[in-house]
């Protein structure tokens, strides 16, 4: 089948969509990191309907959990993570149709297209995964089965059901 549109495997395109990939990991991490430090006891809808009000705003979450954050990455990574706003999360359907020429161009070879930038964000997102992995342990034990019966009958939010 022959079409006009744009081709979704070319380079450009595979990269804005391995970046997307990279932008969700690091929204929900850093929604994670959020929930956990700053929830006042949050639960359930009420939890779901806070957070859900940071949308895409990288910025603005990374505001939020900075003060809970290792200072070595917040130096070392900040600047790059933060390079992610200025990318839409729509980015994903529509990044061959855009025209990097001209003022996006520059932009591009600084974010999505460069190597270094993606690997600096990759490392990033798996440091603040292991942050917020070492905060869980505490937490973390065996369930026994009268007690994973006693959770599973007890009423929860489920947005999707």
């Amino acid at each position: 089948m022959e079409s006009d549109g744009p081709l979704f495997y070319t380079p450009r395109s595979m990269r804005a969509k391995s970046f997307i990939d990279l932008r969700m990991g690091m929204e929900s991490v850093l929604k994670s990191l959020i929930c956990y430090f700053e929830n006042e006891d949050r639960k359930g809808k009420r939890l779901l309907n806070w957070i859900q009000k940071y949308g895409h705003d990288i910025g603005k979450m990374m505001r939020k959990v900075r003060p809970h954050l290792p200072e070595n990455i917040v130096t070392e990574y900040e600047g790059d993570i933060l390079k992610m706003d200025g990318l839409p999360v729509g980015l994903r359907y529509r990044l061959d149709t855009w025209d990097f020429r001209g003022n996006r161009e520059e932009y591009y070879y600084d974010t999505i297209g460069s190597d270094y930038w993606l690997s600096k964000n990759l490392e990033a997102l798996s440091k603040l995964i292991d942050f917020a992995n070492e905060n869980l342990k505490p937490h973390s034990r065996v369930v026994g089965s009268s007690e994973l019966l006693a959770e599973m009958m007890e009423p929860r939010y489920e947005k999707y059901t």
